[in-house]
C-alpha cells in the first residue's frame, strides 16, 4: 500500500522537538557513531505497538518523553505516538494534511491515547479491514477463542532490516527467531497480498457449517432409507398378498412407495377403494405369483450355489498358493551346478548328459523360486475377489430370504383359506393383518429432508462458484514468479561474488526460504553462500524484490511500502564503529580498518558501497516510473560523500540528515 513517513522524531521532557523529515523514495541518514541513526529504526517500530521497548539505552532515552511517526497512507495521513510515561498506551491522531510546524509537545493531547490493544487495531485498521481469519468454526471452538488475526505486527517483518539482520546469514525476517510469529506471517500472507479478504473466511466457516448441516442430513436419509427398506420387507408381501387375494396382478391402485410414505392415508384409501365385492374369483393371480416366485428362488438358489462353488476354489487356491510359497522358500538357489563327468569303465569315455540335466534343474528351481518371491501380488488379487464373492452371496442370501417368506406367507394365506373356507373371512384377515401393521409403522414422510438436502448441495454449490475466484494457491505462485523474476533483475546488480553469477536467487511465499539456484539445479542456501557481502546482498535483493512486487499490487497489498535498512556497508568497514571525526572522511578508512593491504583494496570497497546506493536510488525512480510511486527506503549508515553512478547528487539524498557536528537529539553529547 502507498505509504511513507513525513517525519519522525522526539518529544524531550522540556517539551522541544527533535524531528527527522522524510520524502518518497530513497532517504539517506548519515553520520557517525553514537549519534541516534540505529534508534530511528527502533522507534519507528515502538510507534508501530511493539510491545517491547527496544530504543538503545543513552541519551535518547534520558531525555525521551514521546516518540512519534507522521504516516501518509493512501490519502490518509495519521500521527502514532509512544510515552514513556504511559507505556501501555498508543497516541493515535488523524490528520486532514501534513505541515512541518504541525508536531509540538502540546499536539499529544491526552484524549487521543487509548490502550495499546485498542491502539493495535485503530492501526491495522488503516491497512486491513479485517476481524476473523478462521476458516474453521470446529477449530476455533476447539480453541475457545479467533485465531490470530493479521495485525500491523506482522507488517514489520517486511519493512525492518535492522544492523543485526542486514547482512545475517541464518535469518532473513524480523521476528522469525520466534516460531509463532513467524508461522502467523507465512500464514497471513495471503491476507497482506490481497488473495483473500473477510469474505472468504466467512465463506470458509459457512461451507464448513452447510457441509456438517449436509452429512447429518445424509445420515438422517441413509437411516430414513434403512428404516423404509425394513418396513418395505415387512409390508410389501402383507400388500402383495391383499391384491393377490383380490385376483390383481399389476397396476396395483395404490403403491408400495404410498403406502410407506402416508400409512395412514393408505388405509383410508384402502378401506374405500378395496372391498370383497371386488375380489375376481376367477384370477389366478395367486398360482401364478407362486410360479414367479419359485421360479426366482430356483434361480437365486442356483446363483447362491455357484458363488459358494467359486469361494471354495478361491480359497483352496490361496491355501495352495501360501504353502507353496512357504516350501519354496526353504529353497535356495544355487550360484554353482557341481556335478563328477559320467567315464564309461571300458571305454573310458565321459558323458555330458548328467551336466545338462543338472543345469536344466538349476534353472526350474531358479524360475519356480522368482515365481514364489512374485506371489504376493497374486495372492492380494485372489483375497480380494474372495471378498467380492463373499458380499454377492451375503446379498444373494438376502434376496432369498425374502422370496422364501413371501412364498411362506402365500402358503399360510391359502392353508388358512382352506381351514375356514371362507374367502371373506381370509381376505378381511389380510387386510386387517396389514392394517394393524401399518399403524404401527411412524410416518416416514421425508420429503422435507429431502427437500433439505438439495436446498443444502445448492447452497454449497453456490459458495464453492464464490470461493473459487479465491484461488489464493494461483496467487501465491503467481507472486513467487514475480518476486523471482525482480530479483534476477535487482541482483545481478549488486557485488555478488563470482562463484554466484549470475545470482539466481529464489524465493518461496509458503515456505519465505531464499536460496541460490546453481546451474546445475543445486539449491545454495544464504547460510552457505560464503562471504558477508553475498548475505547482505541475497538480504538487499529479496526485500527490495518484495517491495517492487508490493508496489505492482497496489491497494491490493496491505503492506505498507516503507523500508528501513540500517548500516549496510558494515560489510566492507566493520570498523565504522569507530567513526567519530566531524567530517567523513575515506582516507581515514584504512587506518580505521588497520589494512596492510594497497590502497586499491580499500577503492574497491569503496566503490561496492558507492554502487550499493547507486543501485537503491535508481530502484526507486524505476518503480516511480513504472508505477507513479516509489516504496520509501530509509538508509542509516556512516558512508558520506559517495560518487552515484545514475548522476543523483548524494546531498539530495541526506536532505539535511547528515549527523556529524549533531544528532538525533542535538547537540550531540560531549561524550559523543
Amino acid at each position: 500500500m502507498k505509504s511513507y513517513i513525513n517525519e519522525m522524531g522526539v518529544i524531550d521532557v522540556s517539551g522541544k522537538r527533535h524531528p527527522v523529515f522524510l520524502k518518497p523514495g530513497l532517504n539517506v541518514i548519515t553520520g557517525k557513531s553514537s549519534t541516534g541513526k540505529s534508534a530511528l529504526i527502533e522507534i519507528f517500530d515502538y510507534c508501530f505497538a511493539s510491545s517491547e521497548y527496544t530504543v538503545p539505552k543513552g541519551v535518547i532515552t534520558e531525555v525521551a518523553l514521546i516518540y512519534y511517526v507522521c504516516l501518509s497512507i493512501e490519502k490518509r495521513t495519521v500521527v502514532l505516538g509512544r510515552s514513556t510515561r504511559s507505556p501501555a498506551k498508543g497516541f493515535f491522531k488523524e490528520l486532514e494534511s501534513y505541515s512541518k510546524d504541525l508536531v509540538s509537545h502540546d499536539f499529544f493531547d491526552s484524549g487521543h491515547y487509548i490502550p495499546i490493544a485498542a491502539f493495535k487495531k485503530h492501526v491495522t485498521g488503516l491497512f486491513l479491514d479485517l476481524d476473523d481469519v478462521d476458516e474453521s468454526i470446529n477449530a476455533k471452538q476447539m480453541r475457545g477463542k479467533k485465531a490470530s488475526t493479521p495485525s500491523i505486527r506482522s507488517f514489520v517483518s517486511f519493512m525492518l532490516q535492522h544492523q543485526n539482520l542486514i547482512a545475517n546469514k541464518h535469518a532473513l525476517f524480523y521476528r522469525f527467531d520466534e516460531k509463532e510469529k513467524r508461522d502467523q506471517v507465512i500464514e497471513h500472507s495471503k491476507v497482506f497480498l490481497g488473495l483473500v479478504d473477510q469474505d472468504y473466511f466467512l465463506l470458509s466457516q459457512e461451507k464448513e457449517q452447510i457441509s456438517t448441516e449436509l452429512r447429518k442430513a445424509l445420515r438422517e436419509n441413509d437411516v430414513s432409507e434403512r428404516v423404509k427398506e425394513a418396513q418395505k420387507r415387512k409390508v410389501e408381501p402383507m400388500l402383495t398378498q391383499l391384491y393377490l387375494a383380490m385376483g390383481v396382478e399389476n397396476n396395483f391402485s395404490i403403491t408400495l412407495d404410498e403406502v410407506l410414505r402416508h400409512p395412514n392415508s393408505a388405509m383410508d384409501r384402502i378401506e374405500q377403494s378395496i372391498s370383497f365385492e371386488d375380489i375376481n374369483l376367477q384370477s389366478s393371480a395367486i398360482a401364478n405369483k407362486f410360479n414367479e416366485l419359485n421360479t426366482d428362488l430356483a434361480s437365486k438358489t442356483s446363483q447362491l450355489r455357484s458363488l459358494q462353488r467359486k469361494a471354495n476354489t478361491i480359497k483352496k487356491s490361496i491355501t495352495d498358493e501360501k504353502e507353496l510359497s512357504e516350501r519354496m522358500s526353504e529353497i535356495s538357489p544355487q550360484d554353482s551346478v557341481d556335478i563328477a563327468y559320467s567315464v564309461c569303465p571300458f571305454c573310458h569315455t565321459s558323458h555330458e548328459q548328467l551336466k545338462e540335466s543338472a543345469i536344466n534343474l538349476k534353472k526350474a528351481i531358479d524360475k519356480i523360486s522368482n515365481n514364489a518371491q512374485h506371489a504376493s501380488p497374486l495372492r492380494a488379487k485372489l483375497q480380494s475377489s474372495l471378498s467380492e464373492v463373499k458380499q454377492s452371496i451375503s446379498d444373494l442370501m438376502v434376496e432369498i430370504s425374502k422370496l422364501q417368506e413371501q412364498i411362506q406367507s402365500l402358503e399360510d394365506s391359502e392353508e388358512e383359506l382352506a381351514d375356514r373356507k371362507s374367502l371373506q373371512e381370509n381376505f378381511l384377515k389380510t387386510k386387517y393383518r396389514l392394517f394393524v401393521t401399518l399403524e404401527t409403522l411412524g410416518t416416514t414422510d421425508d420429503s422435507s429432508l429431502e427437500e433439505r438436502i438439495t436446498e443444502l448441495r445448492s447452497s454449497l454449490a453456490d459458495i464453492d462458484r464464490k470461493l473459487a475466484k479465491y484461488d489464493y494457491k494461483q496467487g501465491m505462485r503467481k507472486a513467487n514468479r514475480a518476486v523471482n523474476k525482480h530479483m534476477r533483475e535487482i541482483g545481478r546488480n549488486f557485488d555478488f561474488e563470482d562463484s554466484y553469477q549470475p545470482i539466481n536467487l529464489k524465493f518461496s511465499f509458503e515456505t519465505f526460504d531464499l536460496y541460490h539456484e546453481a546451474p546445475d539445479g543445486d539449491k545454495i542456501f544464504l547460510r552457505s553462500m560464503g562471504s558477508g557481502a553475498n548475505w547482505l546482498y541475497s538480504h538487499l535483493t529479496l526485500f527490495l524484490s518484495l517491495h517492487k512486487y508490493f508496489a505492482s499490487l497496489g491497494k491490493e497489498c496491505s503492506i505498507p511500502s516503507i523500508l528501513f535498512i540500517d548500516q549496510p556497508t558494515q560489510v566492507y568497514f566493520p570498523s565504522f564503529k569507530r567513526d567519530t571525526g566531524e567530517e567523513f572522511d575515506s582516507k581515514s578508512i584504512e587506518r580505521m580498518e588497520a589494512r596492510i593491504e594497497s590502497d586499491a583494496s580499500v577503492d574497491e570497497d569503496i566503490k561496492s558501497v558507492e554502487n550499493l546506493f547507486s543501485q537503491l536510488s535508481i530502484y526507486c525512480n524505476s518503480n516511480m516510473d513504472e508505477f507513479g510511486f516509489s516504496p520509501q527506503l530509509i538508509v542509516t549508515d556512516h558512508a558520506d560523500d559517495l560518487s552515484l553512478s545514475n548522476g543523483v547528487d548524494f546531498e539530495s539524498l541526506v536532505n539535511n540528515n547528515r549527523w556529524r557536528k549533531r544528532g538525533l537529539i542535538h547537540p550531540l553529547p560531549n561524550n559523543s
